[in-house]
């Protein structure tokens, strides 16, 4: 008894071979404009128009394409986060001893450039609704908190309630109603940070808190510092493709800050160590994120075909966000967490 293999090949059909030219010259200028495989390897190993590293901003047609992850910031463009940092982080720290006028002048000029800053990073309809409302807010909470007496976050609250409603008659005033919830939105984000750096003015008048801010300061710019550092030498994986920051910083300026609170707590006569390290770890965690947060509305923007703001303004921006969305959450903690 014997035993045959089935045609596995049953039910396929090859596919005819091509007929072959009946013009031999044709055939030769088609074997010759063919590239061999040493000339398909060259030319994949060549770097696409557009290309940097390991992203590129061209597609397959070699046109700029924005939803493409976008390549790495140069160095000097990520440098004025850097001296925006310390030079915040100095400032609120030396202002605070000087007469409460001018250091609420210096709030002033931190609060104004945050507003423009941000506002070029994050291009919304009706900019000048956001611009003017923050501003005029800023200058009403820097007063009421060098004036108002005993010190409080109140009259700072009412005002913000007071800027919400301004806001909401400026949208009325805008000629076209496009885009009305990501204004209002926006400007109240730029509301609530003016308010946070006026919470630092605020926070200068008590007498046992200033010491306690100090550590919060420290924290938020030693985390930021960090941050910004580590993405200089590991930018690498990154927190998201769009977003030109590294997930390493992240964390790395996080561990930094709460450190640097905890030997603030150890120097400076006032907050427990203790204390003052689970105050900067909340700290140095919103004042990084609140850094990335520029990051993320730089690539939205760009996203959405936009354009982007330069790279340096995008990188100072950051840090201005950063110790604004912070200055509420100093305020809480230095003077009902920190100090007994």
């Amino acid at each position: 008894m014997s035993y045959s293999r089935p045609d596995e090949t049953w039910g396929y059909e090859p596919p005819e071979a091509a007929a072959p030219p009946e013009d031999p010259a044709w055939d030769a200028t088609r074997q010759e404009a063919e590239p061999t495989r040493a000339e398909r390897r060259r030319t994949a190993a060549a770097p696409r128009p557009g290309a940097t590293g390991a992203y590129r901003t061209a597609g397959a047609d070699g046109r700029e394409d924005h939803t493409l992850p976008p390549p790495g910031t140069p160095l000097l463009h990520r440098l004025p986060a850097l001296a925006v940092t310390v030079v915040v982080s100095a400032g609120l720290v030396l202002g605070a001893q000087m007469e409460r006028p001018v250091y609420a002048a210096g709030i002033a000029v931190l609060q104004l450039a945050a507003v423009a800053l941000v506002t070029w990073v994050r291009k919304v309809e009706g900019a000048w609704v956001a611009l003017a409302v923050a501003s005029a807010l800023a200058l009403a909470a820097d007063w009421v908190a060098v004036m108002w007496t005993p010190v409080s976050l109140l009259p700072i609250t009412v005002l913000l309630a007071l800027a919400f409603g301004a806001a909401v008659a400026g949208q009325l005033l805008r000629r076209e109603h496009t885009g009305v919830t990501e204004s209002l939105g926006f400007t109240m984000l730029l509301c609530v940070a003016v308010c946070g750096y006026a919470c630092y003015i605020a926070l200068s008048r008590l007498g046992s808190a200033p010491p306690a801010m100090y550590s919060a300061v420290v924290a938020a710019g030693t985390a930021i510092l960090a941050a910004r550092a580590v993405d200089l030498v590991m930018p690498d994986p990154r927190i998201n493709r769009q977003v030109t920051r590294g997930a390493f910083g992240i964390v790395i300026g996080t561990m930094c800050g709460t450190a640097s609170a905890a030997y603030a707590g150890l120097v400076i006569e006032g907050p427990e160590p203790s204390h003052a390290a689970i105050g900067g770890l909340f700290v140095a965690l919103i004042a990084v994120l609140s850094d990335l947060a520029c990051g993320y509305m730089s690539a939205s923007r760009r996203i959405d075909g936009a354009g982007t703001a330069p790279n340096p303004v995008v990188s100072a921006a950051g840090p201005l966000l950063a110790f604004a969305l912070t200055g509420p959450v100093v305020y809480l903690l230095s003077a009902y967490y920190m100090i007994d």
